[in-house]
C-alpha cells in the first residue's frame, strides 16, 4: 500500500461527509490508498454517515468508544494503517483534486516532512455557536455566497452546494486564517525558502491537518503522544521528534486543503496546560527550543531573533565545555515559564540563589565564549540577558559590558 490517509473526527459528521465527498474526486486513481477514519467517540450520526458512504478508495472505520483526544485516535488511525506514507487529513478538511498526488509526488525522495497549505479556511455550514471572530469572518464572506443575514437561531445551516466541491469551484470562498502566528510563518516562508534553508524550527510548520510523513519515521519516533489531550500542541509534539531524528522539513503550500469553520472545540485553559507540559517534557539542553517558542510571545522576541538564539545553541551544544552556560539559559526559561504559567508551583527564588552564588563564573564562561566562537553567538547572549532581566530583574548586559572593559575589550 502507498499510502494512508488518516481521519480522526469527533462530531463532525456534517463535515466529515463533504471531506469524503472530495475524496471521491480525486485525480489520483491508484489502488493502493486507504483512507482510515477514527470516529473518536462521537454521539452525533457519524457512523451511520460512514455505513452509507461509498469511498472510491479502500476505506477502514475504527471506532473509539470513548474520546481520549486527538493524538490517541490518530495512533489508533496510524496502527491500523498499511500505507507507506501517512497522510494526515482531519474531518474538516476539503481536499483539492490533486491533493493525493500532489503528497505522494513530493516523496520521491526519502526522509520528507510534507507540509501542505494550513491557513485556508471556508464556511461551509452556520453553527449558532460561532464565537465574534468567526461571525466577523463569516460577514466578511457572505455576499460571496450569495446569503442575506442568517437567523441567529439556525445551526448548522448549509452554505455551500456539493457540486462545487465536484467542480473544484470553493477557492472563491476561501479566506486565509488571519492570526498572529499564522502570518509569523508567512514572514518565515518569503525568508528562509519552502526548504527552510538556515531556519532551524521548521516543526513549527508540523501542521497535521495537511501533513505527510513514512509512516516508519512516526512510529520509529514514538507516533503522538496520547499524554496530550487538550486542543493543539500534539502535532508540534510530534514534529520536534520528526525534526531531531534527521527528517527534512518542506513547505508544500501548492497542495491545497480547506479547513471548515465550526465551533470552537477548546478549553479556556488549552494553552496553558499543554504549554506546562511541553516544558516538562522537553525540559533538556537538547530540546531548548521548544520551551524558548512556548514563551517566545511572552518575552517579545521575534522570528528572527528566535532563529538566531537556536543556530547558536546547536553551535555550543557540541562542546560539552559550552553545556553549563546552556544549562543556564535552560534553567531561566523555566522559571520564567513557572511565572508565567504555573505561579503557584514555584517562584524561582531556589534557582535565583543558586545562579547568584555562580554568577561571576557565568560571567567569564560567556565573556570566554565570546572569545572562542569568533563566529559569534551574539543571538544567544543576548537572548540570555532578555531572560535574566525578565525573570530577576538583572541587567546581565551590563555586567558583560563591565567585565569586556575590565579585560580590555570592545563592548558593542
Amino acid at each position: 500500500m502507498k499510502a494512508s490517509i488518516i481521519i480522526p473526527s469527533y462530531n463532525a459528521g456534517e463535515r466529515l461527509y463533504l471531506n469524503l465527498k472530495a475524496l471521491n474526486c480525486q485525480s489520483y486513481d491508484g489502488d493502493d490508498v486507504e483512507a482510515v477514519v477514527i470516529d473518536n467517540g462521537s454521539s452525533d450520526n457519524t457512523m451511520e454517515m460512514l455505513e452509507h458512504f461509498r469511498l472510491k478508495y479502500p476505506m477502514k472505520v475504527i471506532r473509539i468508544d470513548k474520546n481520549r483526544g486527538i493524538a490517541y485516535g490518530r495512533n489508533e488511525g496510524i496502527l491500523n494503517s498499511k500505507g507507506e506514507i501517512l497522510i494526515f487529513h482531519d474531518s474538516d478538511m476539503i481536499a483539492s483534486k490533486d491533493f493525493i498526488k500532489q503528497h505522494l509526488d513530493a516523496h520521491k525522495k526519502p526522509g520528507k516532512v510534507v507540509c501542505g497549505l494550513f491557513w485556508k479556511r471556508i464556511f461551509t455550514y452556520y453553527y449558532k455557536n460561532f464565537t465574534a471572530y468567526q461571525v466577523s469572518n463569516f460577514e466578511r464572506i457572505r455576499h460571496r455566497l450569495g446569503l442575506n443575514r442568517l437567523s441567529l437561531y439556525w445551526d448548522g445551516y448549509p452554505l455551500i452546494k456539493e457540486e462545487w466541491i465536484e467542480n473544484e469551484e470553493l477557492l472563491p470562498y476561501s479566506f486565509d486564517l488571519d492570526f498572529g502566528f499564522i502570518n509569523d510563518l508567512k514572514e518565515i516562508i518569503n525568508k528562509f525558502g519552502r526548504e527552510f534553508n538556515e531556519y532551524y524550527l521548521p516543526w513549527r510548520f508540523c501542521i497535521t491537518n495537511n501533513l505527510s510523513v513514512e509512516r516508519q519515521k512516526v512510529i520509529d519516533v514514538g507516533m503522538f503522544d496520547n499524554n496530550i489531550v487538550r486542543y493543539g500542541y500534539e502535532d508540534y509534539d510530534l514534529g520536534v521528534r520528526l525534526y531531531k531524528s534527521g527528517c527534512k522539513f518542506i513547505m508544500a503550500d501548492h497542495i491545497l486543503s480547506l479547513h471548515q469553520e465550526h465551533p470552537a472545540n477548546y478549553r479556556s485553559d488549552d494553552l496553558i496546560v499543554n504549554i506546562n507540559y511541553m516544558c516538562d517534557k522537553y525540559n533538556s539542553i537538547y530540546f531548548i527550543d521548544v520551551p524558548l517558542v512556548c514563551i517566545s510571545d511572552n518575552l517579545r522576541l521575534d522570528s528572527a531573533e528566535i532563529n538566531g538564539i537556536v543556530k547558536d545553541i546547536y553551535q555550543l551544544i557540541i562542546n560539552t565545555e559550552y553545556h553549563d552556560i546552556l544549562q543556564l539559559f535552560l534553567d531561566v526559561l523555566q522559571v520564567i515559564r513557572k511565572k508565567l504559567f504555573s505561579p503557584l508551583e514555584d517562584n524561582g527564588k531556589e534557582v535565583f540563589l543558586k545562579i547568584a552564588g555562580r554568577l561571576d563564573y557565568y560571567v567569564k564562561k560567556i565573556l570566554k565564549i565570546e572569545i572562542e566562537k569568533k563566529e559569534g553567538v551574539n543571538y544567544f547572549i543576548k537572548g540570555l540577558s532578555t531572560l535574566f532581566k525578565h525573570a530577576f530583574n538583572v541587567d546581565l548586559e551590563s555586567l558583560l559590558k563591565v567585565n569586556r572593559l575590565e579585560r580590555g575589550g570592545k563592548y558593542e
